[in-house]
């Protein structure tokens, strides 16, 4: 039985280094230098001293209130096309289909990780579930606003004809003017249509069961890609060590 710890039967461990067969020195993951000294080793990756200390400066660049926008921003933009595809196939077939609201999560989902520079956390995946489910109800929208509208309309055709006016009615005052629809009035409104868009899933009951999975497979898709990563460099590492198989650490 091998007694240097390179057996085949030994498991991959990401907090040792890996042995190196000969004489062949490591080379950097990032810029591919030989390494002749000592390396540093993360997700299996090797890195020499300067690209690790290259990659924790990056890792520590701009403040976390600007990645957090950034990543609104790209989520924003990616669930406003998600959204447009959902609802253009749900209007040429007819059918909500289920792989469409799996596939906006991971969008989203993909967008908001990308605009946070790959940071994760509660924070982020809660950013790209909230976008993610509006992107899909907001579809809903449209629907809701055609039934709201026929509702009046029926109504009117239901009441019965109003008689003639007299001629001997006053008629109203000509300084009357026409309310205004208020920027406010317009905000509460499409506020009030997201409210009952973000309910839309819940209002039928059981019989609508699936389409909450669905749902929820797309916004588990979102908070997936978003998980916190704790990136810890294992090492510093001799290569001289390496080469015999054995991960003693260079102090």
């Amino acid at each position: 039985m091998p007694t240097d710890g390179t057996s085949s039967s030994t498991p991959l461990r990401f907090d040792e280094p890996a042995p190196v067969e000969g004489a062949q020195a490591p080379a950097c993951t990032q810029c591919s230098t030989s390494i002749r000294t000592s390396y540093y080793e993360l997700g299996g990756h090797v890195f020499c001293p300067a690209c690790k200390g290259r990659f924790e400066t990056e890792l520590s660049r701009g403040s976390g209130a600007g990645r957090f926008a950034r990543a609104a921003a790209f989520g924003l933009g990616a669930a406003a096309v998600g959204a447009g595809i959902y609802y253009a196939i749900l209007v040429l077939t007819g059918y909500e289909v289920g792989l469409v609201a799996i596939l906006v999560g991971w969008f989203v989902g993909q967008a908001v990780h990308r605009g946070a520079g790959g940071r994760g956390g509660w924070a982020y995946q809660s950013l790209a579930v909230g976008l993610t489910y509006f992107a899909i109800v907001s579809t809903y929208i449209p629907m809701i606003v055609k039934g709201i509208n026929e509702k009046p309309a029926a109504a009117a055709a239901a009441a019965p004809a109003p008689s003639t006016p007299s001629t001997d009615a006053p008629s109203a005052p000509s300084n009357v003017k026409v309310q205004q629809v208020s920027l406010g009035g317009v905000a509460l409104g499409v506020g009030a249509l997201l409210l009952i868009a973000a309910a839309a899933p819940f209002l039928a009951g059981f019989q609508n069961i699936l389409g909450v999975l669905i749902i929820s497979f797309g916004l588990y898709q979102a908070w997936k890609l978003n998980r916190k990563v704790v990136l810890a460099f294992n090492g510093p590492y001799a290569v001289a060590a390496a080469r015999t198989g054995d991960p003693v650490a260079a102090r």
